[in-house]
């Protein structure tokens, strides 16, 4: 189910090396919950098995797959998957949860019979297509060469085991459907807050951590943006408690700099905004709340001379901040730059933020709903410059 949420990429970057991050045991939880609760369809179920070191119930959030009247379950990860572990070592005795407690007994299909089922299981759960390297439309010969790589359970109902069987009962379809209903606005909403609060956000830019080469030339004279420069923004959004940053980022910088004994005595750089991309796709709402068809492009500019220091000459990092004007939207504010900067061989290489409220420029976000989802009414301009001689 989560495949609804992620990309491809996201999906599979949650379980590096075959272990599942952080955040993909943060949406295993969320996932067993809603599973064993029944308030979904009737394949998507809870797997209780005795782990196998600690023998305490361990539960994991499956897709089954239907194939000629029968269920079966399908690792997506394959052998080294943690549940096909913990059931081999059970004796496939397990408890599958949806509305109740079903004791089942997993039965491991011989390589000979996965091949239909495997297609059948990525043609009907979704979370599984990025990690199983096969087209849930690929001809069967694809499915039978992967086959020993995925092992395939049956799942059989434990005859004469407590909760196989039960008397028929009076079915309040009523209540049902309303409970149903309230638990799929619920799940909307806590995947919605789940995207937003685990979602990736590009860190902020900043100098390189690797170490700088020595520098090349005297440090006086006009520098120009040159390839490598980066500029953008960052702003907080929320929903129902979740916090993220919302990332802008574009490579049209352009702009000199001009430096004189230890002064940074000018400097003008241009931000096409029109160019920047949220998760590398251009935005309308971006577009709109800027208004780039008549001000296509942003301006920093310094407001007076900033002393770099004799260290920075001779190769010495500098953090410091500097007065400045940024024209956005039609309107110009005075803004403090915090900046650092450093010489890197023949180049400069200098990276800050300038905090904008929007309201001073103009800058209409979409509407915001309170704890539902809503973007906070300032953000940051963030920057990475690299400049070469003019």
């Amino acid at each position: 189910m989560s495949g609804l949420l992620y990309s491809a990429d996201s999906l599979r970057a949650m379980y590096p090396g075959g272990r599942a991050d952080v955040t993909a045991r943060r949406l295993s939880r969320l996932w067993a919950r809603v599973f064993a609760a029944g308030l979904m369809p009737r394949r998507w179920v809870t797997l209780e098995v005795a782990g196998r070191r600690s023998g305490r119930p361990t539960r994991f959030p499956l897709g089954m797959a239907d194939w000629n009247g029968q269920w079966y379950l399908v690792p997506f990860l394959g052998e080294e998957c943690n549940w096909v572990k913990n059931v081999r070592a059970a004796g496939g005795l397990a408890t599958l949860r949806r509305h109740r407690a079903v004791p089942v007994r997993l039965v491991e299909l011989p390589v000979s019979e996965r091949a239909p089922v495997i297609r059948r299981y990525l043609q009907k759960v979704p979370g599984g297509r990025p990690h199983i390297p096969v087209g849930r439309h690929a001809p069967a010969a694809d499915f039978e060469a992967i086959a020993p790589r995925y092992p395939v359970f049956r799942v059989d109902p434990r005859p004469g085991a407590r909760g196989a069987r039960r008397a028929p009962r009076r079915r309040h379809w009523g209540r049902w459907l309303l409970a149903g209903v309230a638990g799929l606005v619920a799940l909307v909403f806590a995947g919605a807050a789940l995207f937003v609060e685990l979602q990736p956000s590009p860190a902020p830019l900043a100098l390189p951590v690797a170490r700088a080469g020595a520098p090349a030339g005297p440090a006086g004279g006009t520098w120009a943006a040159s390839p490598g420069s980066v500029a953008g923004f960052r702003v907080r959004e929320t929903a129902l408690g979740f916090s993220n940053d919302t990332v802008g980022r574009t490579s049209a910088v352009t702009g000199t700099l001009v430096i004189a004994g230890d002064q940074v005595t000018r400097a003008v750089f241009r931000v096409d905004l029109a160019a920047v991309t949220v998760g590398g796709k251009v935005q309308a709402q971006f577009a709109r709340s800027l208004g780039t068809r008549a001000h296509p492009s942003a301006t920093v500019t310094l407001a007076r001379p900033v002393t770099l220091g004799p260290g920075f000459a001779a190769g010495a990092t500098i953090t410091a901040t500097a007065p400045g004007y940024l024209a956005m939207n039609g309107a110009t504010h005075r803004v403090t730059i915090a900046f650092s900067g450093r010489r890197d061989g023949a180049a400069l290489q200098v990276a800050g933020s300038i905090p904008v409220a929007f309201a001073e420029w103009g800058i209409r976000g979409p509407q915001n709903f309170g704890f539902i989802a809503s973007l906070a009414d300032h953000g940051v301009a963030e920057f990475f410059v690299v400049l070469r001689r003019a």
